[in-house]
């Protein structure tokens, strides 16, 4: 369309599953192991594995069309990349984002890092859950219960939170008393199996500050907590669906929890370290792993204390590490974190001026954002951007650099170095306090920081300001639905963290790519379907389209019986080329309209291509593809393939040859460049074959918009969508009275509304409905003639057949015949051959054989004919030399 385009493509080449692919290869277990074998030795075998198949992926992103500039990709790996990203860092401690804090975020053990939200997957798990009884102090045998799923947490619970509105009842069974929300006492005093009564019941609201004991304290060695061991009030972390109605509070293991202590002054407690091992704190239970032992040994404890009071089999969501695929565990640590709730509003804002297609993604995304909490950007990992924070030893001094220049003017560093670990961590320099020395922190940044930044850091922003400004933000991203959570929600914050602004104006999104049955496609279900088996058995193009057709937003479910029907498409398109190359030997493209006088059939073709040029182009711009491929498909088998084609057959060898030849030339050449954005071989292919030597080198090199508005004609088009239905209800005439539609019939007489104008449109209708004459009248009065209406149209369809007439219709059953045994012997319709006829009727053939042969492109022989003439009884065979 003559714009000036920027497309690069990038590799992201930091992270946790770059390390966790090595730590396989090398056959650790832990970090440990990491720093065992030396970081440097480690980063260099993270860096090449994260660049090993680069080529090979250009290559098959290549091979499947992608016309990028494959020999220029960004590497987020590379200093000018990181550059970007420590940018953008920089801009946010500049407007005092970026804090340190202690919070509890989920942690994956096996990678001993916080992960963020966006990086977690949920899968139903089936554990068991207990009932925990809690002494009311100074209450002899009185007890809260509480229920949880995770036992491990116990150690670290400080509080006990109820609803205030809700009613609490005090329950005796033998010679205890138990708390427990009202409307759910009967419920769980059932599936404990005891027999029960009601004391008495009050409002949450007046259990608030009772204190109770943690019965495992006896077990422990943590410190003493203010405000500690009490109950608690909480309107939102409190419900009935599930428990007891009182829920365990352990500010050091989630998110609620940590929120709802801080209201109460409960400093965060957690005697869990990033492996998931209980530590000293833990006392007895130190050492232990988290969940997978320190549990049972928690549980064993509260029988033999009798604080159990029954344990249940619960099936739940459980969060695991989407990298790794180990479960996750909630832990209060010290992070550094982005404050986006200060933000949140501003990116809804810019969420809601995105034009996302499909529509219904903005919903999807402004659903994420409203519960965005802080981010956590920090990784205790390896390999990833290095947080460019250094620290004073001595004072609270902080420095953030924005890019290595900045870094290479604060310290000694005379050179540059590469910005990773350790090379990076080697850099310290005195702090102006004049009594410390500045140390970087020993953090990576999330991976999905470095995914945030892609938009300015592929214009190389650090180095070179001048393509920012031609390009960004983005005029399109396109990426899986998956991204709302990822791509897109880093994209969000990290430009709305640097240029206050999003960095994209319209998001395609399209669903993943599933197998028949839904399933996600992978090597243990044996159900994967590779791009290069695609190709081999059909074509590139063939995958193109087909996924083309398929992407509306939601997943598509893979089909190979579904490219039958490409391969049916490509055939039809394929055979009107070879239909207008078999009549014209010297047929040639053109980006000219027809300058020679039209028939009525080749105006109304023309305005469709108009109409279907508009359309095609509104949808490439809206990035709506697959409506693309519908307005393309219905042209080319109904209006140009079923209707305009048949209406020309008879038209090659006449003087009105030359101005179909200059039409059929213009559509081809119209229709390749349209569709060539998605099916760019093809087109390519036979725009060399056709081309004129006038004309572009390629077809990707040619003018997009080549159909002149002055073709439009909707009058003509209005016409011709009454020809179409005058046709078909014409054909179920004809079908009702059992006559076919090769048999020549005398006239067909309409009366249409007002407003329809079918001027000009008889002659084509006469063929489409193969009579003699067709007449358009106000009023008619029916004689021996079958009738029909439909949408306002009234068709009077004349029966009469003189005996003269119903010899034509032989002839039209002969010459069927005859261009079926051509076809059979695979002749052209340019080879003119000998035909050998035997009949029971010599004069029938002599009367039409001037008519069979020029319709056949025969000439007849023909012997042992009877002089005698039958009507309709006639026998005919066929033959050719």
């Amino acid at each position: 369309q003559g714009y000036q385009i920027f497309t690069r493509p990038g590799y992201d080449t930091h992270g946790l599953p770059i390390e966790n692919k090595v730590e396989q290869k090398l056959g650790f277990e832990s970090k440990q192991d990491i720093v065992d074998y030396g970081v440097e030795k480690f980063v260099k075998e993270c860096k090449n594995f994260a660049t090993e198949f680069i080529d090979s992926m250009n290559a098959e992103f290549l091979d499947l069309g992608v016309w990028m500039d494959w020999e220029n990709p960004y590497i987020t790996l590379k200093n000018e990349y990181i550059e970007a990203i420590w940018f953008t860092f920089k801009k946010a401690f500049e407007k005092k984002l970026l804090y340190q804090g202690l919070y509890s975020v989920h942690v994956c053990t096996h990678c001993e890092t916080a992960v963020a939200y966006n990086e977690i997957e949920y899968s139903k798990v089936t554990e068991n859950s207990v009932f925990v009884k809690f002494p009311v102090k100074g209450k002899k045998n009185t007890f809260l219960v509480i229920w949880t799923t995770t036992p491990w947490t116990l150690p670290a619970n400080l509080a006990v939170m109820v609803h205030p509105k809700y009613e609490y009842a005090f329950v005796k069974t033998g010679n205890e008393t138990l708390v427990i929300a009202e409307a759910l006492a009967e419920s769980v005093m059932k599936k404990a199996g005891l027999k029960f009564s009601i004391e008495k019941t009050i409002s949450g609201k007046d259990l608030e500050g009772l204190e109770y004991e943690n019965p495992l304290e006896k077990h422990l060695a943590r410190p003493k907590f203010e405000n500690a061991n009490k109950v608690i009030l909480h309107d939102r972390f409190v419900g009935l669906e599930d428990g007891t109605g009182l829920v365990h509070c352990a500010p050091g293991h989630g998110k609620e929890d940590f929120e709802a202590g801080a209201q109460y002054g409960i400093k965060p407690f957690c005697p869990v370290d990033l492996n998931g091992v209980m530590n000293k704190d833990a006392g007895k239970y130190s050492g232990m792993k988290a969940k997978k032992i320190a549990d049972k040994a928690i549980v064993d404890d509260l029988k033999v204390s009798s604080h159990l009071l029954f344990e249940l089999q619960y099936t739940h969501d459980y969060p695991f590490c989407w990298r790794c695929k180990n479960p996750l565990l909630m832990l209060a640590t010290k992070q550094w974190f982005f404050n986006i709730k200060q933000i949140r509003e501003k990116l809804l804002e810019e969420n809601e001026n995105t034009n996302w297609n499909p529509k219904w993604m903005k919903d999807r995304m402004k659903n994420w954002m409203q519960s965005l909490g802080d981010w956590p950007v920090s990784r205790q990992r390896f390999w990833g951007s290095p947080l460019p924070i250094w620290l004073c030893s001595n004072c609270p001094k902080q420095e953030v650099f924005g890019s290595l220049k900045e870094l290479k003017e604060r310290s000694s560093l005379k050179k540059d170095i590469e910005l990773h670990k350790p090379f990076i961590d080697a850099v310290n320099f005195p702090c102006t306090c004049g009594k410390g020395t500045m140390t970087r922190v020993p953090e990576v940044l999330d991976v999905w920081f470095d995914s945030g930044v892609s938009s300015w850091g592929a214009l190389d922003y650090s180095q070179n300001k001048e393509l920012f400004k031609e390009f960004w933000p983005a005029d399109l991203n396109l990426e899986g639905t998956d991204q709302v959570r990822g791509w897109w929600n880093s994209q969000f914050i990290c430009s709305e963290i640097a240029f206050n602004k999003k960095p994209f104006k319209d998001i395609m999104a399209h669903g993943m790519v599933l197998d028949i049955k839904k399933r996600k496609m992978s090597k243990s279900l044996g159900n994967i379907v590779s791009p290069k088996e695609v190709i081999e058995k059909y074509n590139r193009d063939y995958l193109r389209y087909y996924l083309t057709k398929q992407s509306k937003g939601s997943d598509v479910l893979f089909d190979f019986d579904a490219l039958k029907d490409v391969h049916t498409t490509f055939n039809i398109f394929f055979n009107v080329f070879n239909f207008a190359e078999m009549y014209f030997t010297d047929f040639k493209l053109s980006d000219k309209a027809p300058s020679l006088e039209l028939l009525p059939e080749d105006k109304w073709i023309l305005s469709r291509l108009f109409s279907l040029s508009e359309n095609m182009i509104e949808s490439y711009n809206e990035y709506s593809f697959f409506k693309a491929i519908n307005y393309f498909e219905e042209f080319l088998m109904e209006d140009f393939s079923r209707t305009y084609i048949k209406l020309v057959r008879k038209r090659f060898d006449s003087d009105t040859s030359k101005p179909l030849k200059e039409t059929l030339s213009f559509i081809f050449s119209s229709l390749l460049k349209l569709v060539a954005p998605i099916t760019p071989h093809v087109s390519e292919y036979l725009f060399q074959k056709y081309k004129d030597k006038k004309m572009e080198e390629s077809i990707l090199l040619s003018q997009f918009t080549v159909v002149p508005k002055s073709l439009e004609n909707k009058e003509l088009a209005e016409g011709m969508n009454a020809v179409k239905k005058i046709t078909e209800e014409t054909l179920a005439l004809r079908n009702k009275e059992k006559l076919r539609l090769r048999w020549l019939l005398n006239e067909l007489i309409i009366i249409v509304p007002e407003g329809i104008k079918l001027n000009s449109l008889e002659e084509i209708l006469a063929k489409q409905c193969n009579v003699k004459n067709v007449r358009v009248e106000k009023k008619f009065t029916s004689a021996n003639h079958s009738e029909s209406e439909k949408d306002g149209i009234k068709l009077f369809l004349d029966l009469n057949a003189s005996s003269e007439l119903k010899k034509q219709w032989e002839v039209q059953e002969l010459i069927r015949k005859i261009q079926e045994e051509r076809k059979l012997k695979k002749f052209n319709p340019s080879d003119k051959k000998e035909l050998f006829v035997d009949s029971d009727d010599k004069r029938f053939l002599e009367e039409f054989k001037e008519l069979i042969e020029r319709e056949t492109n025969s000439f007849i022989s023909v012997k042992n004919l009877p002089d005698k003439e039958k009507l309709i009884e006639r026998s005919f065979s066929v033959s050719f030399k």
